[in-house]
């Protein structure tokens, strides 16, 4: 006869959680995978969340560059973690990177497109890109305070 332990089993308390929401989704490298990242931050921070717009914002110009620019395009993978910290979200961007070029600032807040990293750049306390080595994945990632 099983014995039920009921401190096996998650906690879930109201209010503030003891482990700081991760969330990590894989998604595939078309540019309809661009609402399903932001719809994925807006569940995780909720809309009350004092830095969602932002990090919405700028999920939403990441992975469109990743869809866009990067070899994940095309129907690829492009993973992408948000975790929650003290003060801090952070968001880590992977894709298959380019041979072509990396993320980089464009200083034309008036052009049509490639705000991007600008915005990045406007928004994030931090920001930097990783490179994996010969696999070639790329991680672009970010800080937004709140």
């Amino acid at each position: 006869m099983g014995m039920h332990s009921p401190g096996n089993e998650a906690i879930m308390t109201t209010g503030q959680q003891t482990v700081p929401p991760r969330s990590t989704v894989t998604l595939r490298g078309v540019p309809e995978s661009v609402a399903v990242a932001r719809r994925r931050v807006r569940e995780l921070l909720g809309e009350a969340h004092p830095a969602c717009d932002d990090v919405t914002l700028l999920v939403s110009e990441v992975v469109t560059n990743s869809v866009v620019h990067s070899g994940s395009g095309g129907g690829g993978q492009v993973a992408m973690t948000v975790a929650v910290g003290a003060g801090v979200v952070l968001v880590e961007v992977h894709d298959a990177g380019s041979g072509r070029s990396a993320p980089h600032v464009r200083h034309e807040p008036d052009a049509e497109n490639g705000r991007g990293m600008f915005l990045v750049d406007l928004l994030a306390s931090r920001w930097g890109v990783r490179e994996d080595g010969p696999r070639g994945l790329r991680t672009l990632w970010f800080e937004v305070p709140f």
